[in-house]
């Protein structure tokens, strides 16, 4: 519950990074934890994919990476470096390095 406080927590600060409940349970599962500093790396990572016309993106760094609806400001699922491996990601328009 440390994810779910952290986000309240962010809400209550005017950012409008959301996350769906599936990406709160996968980042939970997968042990990403989720700061400040990481809500708003997402969140300029969303600013600059907006500035080119991308809708859904990839936001990864070399350890994590989360795929983000950007005009509705949601995080949609919440993947790790091992799972990162063998996926193929789909229905993006557009990838950001965190």
């Amino acid at each position: 519950m440390a994810l779910q406080a952290e986000l309240t927590r962010a809400g209550q600060e005017g950012q409008d990074v959301q996350f769906s409940k599936h990406a709160i349970s996968r980042a939970e599962e997968r042990g990403i934890e989720i700061t400040p500093g990481l809500i708003d790396q997402i969140k300029g990572s969303m600013v600059r994919a907006q500035a080119k016309g991308a809708t859904n993106i990839l936001a990864m760094d070399a350890e994590k990476a989360f795929i983000i609806n950007v005009p509705h400001a949601r995080v949609i699922t919440a993947i790790t470096q091992d799972e990162m491996k063998d996926s193929v990601f789909t229905n993006i328009d557009g990838a950001v390095f965190l």
